[in-house]
């Protein structure tokens, strides 16, 4: 995608940038997190458009710029989702991140929450900072970042933030990473909604 940008000069100095866009292939796959380092290492090597792999139970994301090459697309096999992260940084539903977190999608989650982040202020917007950590700390998982993930959390549960948001009881989230920092965000998610019972 090529766009063009007008400077407050006018049109004769008109400057162009490639914006090349970010994807994620999601992969119904299953794989062991320790061999994720390895084949990550792999396809780096051989594909330049590669620039993360992430797995979660039973699906494995592989983040990229542009397209992937056929060592790539060999490697991972079929995937079956795309998602588009320019897309997704446009989005401003807090509901949509939840579905995204549910679902152990925490980077795309923490691109959702990331609009909502800049267009808040004070404790709501420490509350969504607290969230996208959640979300960081998640990603750090996937990738088998044990203790990165661990840094976060600790990080992460000494911010003043709101009890609740939406429809999460984001104060037991806190309890519940206070205690276990390893606890999968998706579960708390799903436990810690309002909705249910």
């Amino acid at each position: 995608m090529k766009a063009l940008i007008i400077s407050s000069e006018g049109i004769g100095n008109m400057q162009e940038y490639w914006n090349p866009g970010r994807y994620i292939n999601i992969y119904n796959m299953r794989m062991d997190r320790l061999k994720r380092d390895s084949l990550f290492m792999k396809l780096k090597e051989n594909d330049p458009f590669v620039y993360d792999l992430r797995v979660e139970n039973g699906m494995v994301e592989l983040s990229y710029f542009l397209n992937i090459n056929k060592y790539t697309t060999n490697a991972m096999g079929k995937y079956f989702f795309t998602s588009d992260i320019n897309y997704l940084q446009e989005i401003r539903s807090f509901d949509f991140a939840v579905y995204l977190m549910e679902g152990e999608r925490y980077w795309e989650a923490h691109e959702v929450l990331e609009n909502n982040w800049k267009n808040s202020s004070g404790i709501e917007k420490l509350t969504y900072q607290y969230i996208i950590l959640l979300c960081a700390a998640g990603v750090h998982m996937q990738r088998g970042h044990d203790s990165v993930c661990r840094n976060i959390i600790l990080r992460a549960n000494k911010m003043k933030i709101l009890n609740t948001m939406g429809k999460l009881d984001i104060s037991g989230m806190r309890n519940e990473k206070s205690k276990n920092p390893y606890a999968e965000l998706s579960d708390l998610v799903f436990h810690y909604s309002l909705q249910n019972p």
